[in-house]
């Protein structure tokens, strides 16, 4: 159990290390993978493999590069083309729409998702290579289901404010809004700020949510804020009144999810600043309404990570990902780490209302058979062993 634990312990600094997004480093990576490389998935693989041991004679099981699979075929082409569709169970889940999609798409290349082959007289082992399956299903946008975004939700912000108060086109409750945005962990870009580089071929949602498309952008927020000041005789000072109004947008539709609205007075000795605050506050109020829609619209989606002992069989890896995909409240889950001289992997998995502490009891239950080592509900992780673990 120590050297289980000890195991465990090194893959949680590997998979921290990803930040649990495929995107992080995708600059640096594209250097080295000749332009498309899953971010921080790189990162943790370059960790796991530079100090992997040598695989010499091939044998089914992991491997460094991915997983060695025993097949019988007539050629060797069509050896590595079963065991490329073989081994797409493992990041989509069997029969779905995306799998029956990139099937033969993937058997049609399956010498760019195989490496050591050892093949004759119609029997052999062939290497799959997982990091090229998940570079290129990362690519086609599959290993995520909908709803899940690999970053924090970005939205695009459309607010028209009165001209006296912009400075360099952005107004203080587009500010606002930006800046309450990023407080709840949400990326705003500002689509007055000439700086983004906001285009759209018409003023129609549509339009506008196209030209959102391009930017990156998640959501989209066309508001109109106004503003005025008033004199208190009684005190002297002014009576700044603001209200912002706005729609809603999903980017990927156009369609408009809600309205929010938010009002503030402020008093202050000058009618300027009164307006400029006034517009500050609806702002910020503004933001706390949007986020909430947000979260709300997001359905309590969570991911979290199952490390797994003795993950070297590969059909007892695809039932314990089956069992994982048939829990209630699981959207989704693929092989994201493989380590095979220490016969460990860690699954990423997605999940609608649920948390890991849910997925450990319902996982035990669905599959009596598994051990389980540890739950860490703060983090998101869980880990397993499987049963009849080679020593």
């Amino acid at each position: 159990m120590t050297e289980q634990f000890a195991t465990l312990n090194r893959l949680k600094g590997e998979f921290t290390a990803q930040s649990m997004e495929l995107t992080a480093i995708a600059k640096a990576a594209s250097k080295r993978l000749s332009g498309f490389v899953p971010g921080a998935l790189v990162a943790v693989l370059a960790s796991l493999l530079l100090g992997a041991c040598a695989f010499g004679h091939l044998k089914p099981g992991l491997t460094k590069e991915g997983f060695a699979v025993a097949v019988a075929a007539p050629t060797l082409d069509e050896a590595r083309r079963l065991a490329v569709k073989g081994a797409l169970d493992l990041f989509l889940a069997p029969g779905s729409t995306a799998a029956v999609k990139i099937s033969e798409t993937f058997g049609g290349r399956a010498a760019d998702f195989t490496g050591r082959t050892r093949f004759k007289k119609g029997r052999g082992v062939i290497e799959v290579r997982f990091t090229q399956f998940l570079l290129a299903l990362d690519k086609e946008g599959l290993l995520r289901p909908e709803g899940f975004t690999s970053q924090a939700p970005r939205v695009l912000l459309l607010v028209s404010e009165p001209s006296v108060v912009l400075d360099l086109g952005v107004g203080p409750a587009a500010d606002a809004l930006r800046r309450g945005l990023s407080a709840y962990g949400l990326t705003a870009v500002d689509g007055r700020d000439e700086l983004n580089d906001f285009l759209a071929k018409g003023k129609d949602p549509a339009a506008l949510a196209a030209g959102a498309a391009r930017l990156g952008a998640d959501w989209m927020l066309i508001a109109a804020a106004s503003a005025g000041a008033e004199l208190d005789l009684v005190t002297g000072t002014w009576r700044g009144r603001a209200s912002l109004v706005a729609d809603q947008y999903e980017v990927k539709n156009a369609v408009p999810v809600g309205q929010i609205q938010s009002d503030a007075a402020v008093l202050d000795v000058s009618s300027a600043a009164a307006r400029g605050k006034a517009l500050d506050q609806a702002g910020e109020e503004a933001a706390s309404k949007v986020a909430a829609m947000i979260t709300r619209r997001r359905s309590g989606r969570s991911e979290g990570a199952v490390f797994v002992v003795g993950g070297s069989d590969l059909s007892r890896l695809k039932a314990l990902l089956a069992a994982v995909r048939g829990v209630e409240g699981v959207a989704g889950a693929y092989l994201g780490v493989w380590r095979g001289e220490e016969e460990t992997v860690i699954l990423r998995v997605f999940m609608t209302g649920l948390k890991i502490d849910g997925l450990a009891a319902r996982l035990l239950r669905r599959d009596p058979s598994l051990t389980l080592l540890s739950v860490e509900a703060e983090d998101g992780r869980l880990a397993v062993e499987l049963p009849g673990r080679s020593e």
